[in-house]
């Protein structure tokens, strides 16, 4: 798996639980339960964020020095997506907030080790981190790239946790 393929698969995490969930649709025949809930989403969307378009500026930002315009692309389109519309397709908020925490931890790991991998291929490691510049290549800007992206991906799905919390909070299960 080349290293933008990573980073997409990186990402994932986030924009497949914005915008795909798992197949639960509120609007089944099956149940009373399923509108009672939809109810409860509708009623704390007016107190919890209903997408993540407000992190657009930071996170644009965030991405600038990534050269993968499909993992940008990715992120960008996730900040957009409904989180009332991908908590009813979830399979419970509960296992999609256990999830984006176990993605925060993998993304801080990637990101520390992309760190490392940057600062060894520095000849001093105590040199601040920069971005390469465009059409650069090298092991030090593969590690930058991964660096960025697992901060960027991170940014996102933090974010996202925050937002599922919210909603946890106010009584969406």
């Amino acid at each position: 798996m080349n290293i933008n393929s990573q980073r997409f698969v990186s990402v994932t995490g986030i924009s497949i639980v914005l915008t795909c969930g798992s197949a639960w649709d509120v609007f089944s025949e099956n149940s009373l339960s399923s509108s009672k809930q939809a109810a409860v989403i509708t009623s704390a969307a007016k107190q919890c964020p209903r997408d993540l378009s407000s992190l657009q500026p930071k996170m644009e930002k965030a991405l600038q020095f990534i050269k993968s315009a499909s993992f940008r692309n990715t992120i960008l389109t996730s900040l957009h997506a409904s989180i009332p519309e991908a908590i009813v397709r979830a399979d419970g908020l509960a296992q999609q907030i256990a999830f984006l925490k176990q993605e925060i931890v993998s993304q801080e790991q990637e990101r520390a080790h992309a760190e490392e991998v940057a600062r060894d291929v520095l000849k001093d490691p105590s040199q601040p981190l920069t971005p390469c510049r465009h059409g650069k290549e090298g092991a030090y800007c593969h590690a930058m790239d991964q660096y960025l992206a697992s901060i960027a991906a991170n940014l996102a799905n933090q974010s996202f946790l925050n937002a599922l919390q919210c909603y946890q909070q106010e009584g969406v299960r």
